[in-house]
């Protein structure tokens, strides 16, 4: 590329825009690169330093992401364990073993704590109180089958009278 075709007055406007993209602050970093660019083997010291710390504080700064992964996964871990010895030092697990099959009932029912699991857990596995044998006397024990094996009709018109009876004799009303 020559400038022999170009008048004076043109280099010298191409000079002053040059200069003026160098110098200009908000330019000059694109200006040196395009410039390195076309001429790769042109020492470029400012250009050169910023790289070499760009990449030193991006490998810098990829360390500190791994040891932020790092310490957060032991505060999750921290927290998991206290939340288990939680589990055993208020009585809702007795062992290990309680605190997976807890840890299971909170995945498969989408529980997030684990002390709601474990009372649920709980729950789940104490036997069901047994209802009382005082259950009231079956209608027709009150009733005579014998007679209405014998003679259904009969039967069924004689408790019907002594209910009609028994009725009639109770002066309060129905249902009191």
């Amino acid at each position: 590329m020559s400038l022999e075709n170009y008048s004076p007055e043109a280099i010298e406007e191409l000079a002053a825009l040059s200069k003026r993209l160098s110098e200009d602050p908000s330019t000059r970093k694109e200006f040196l690169r395009l410039t390195k660019r076309v001429h790769p083997d042109l020492p470029v010291p400012e250009l050169e330093m910023e790289d070499a710390v760009n990449v030193r504080a991006s490998a810098a700064e990829q360390r500190v992401g791994q040891l932020e992964a790092k310490l957060k996964q032991r505060e999750i871990r921290d927290e998991l364990t206290k939340r288990r010895s939680s589990l055993k030092e208020k009585g809702f697990a007795q062992s290990d073993d309680d605190i997976l099959e807890i840890e299971k009932l909170m995945t498969e029912k989408g529980i997030a704590n684990h002390e709601t699991a474990a009372d649920y857990w709980q729950k789940s596995r104490e036997l069901s109180v047994p209802t009382s044998n005082g259950f009231p006397q079956p209608v027709m024990s009150r009733f005579d089958i014998k007679g209405y094996m014998k003679n259904p009709v009969g039967a069924a018109r004689e408790n019907a009278a002594l209910a009609i009876a028994e009725l009639r004799k109770n002066p309060r009303p129905i249902g009191l």
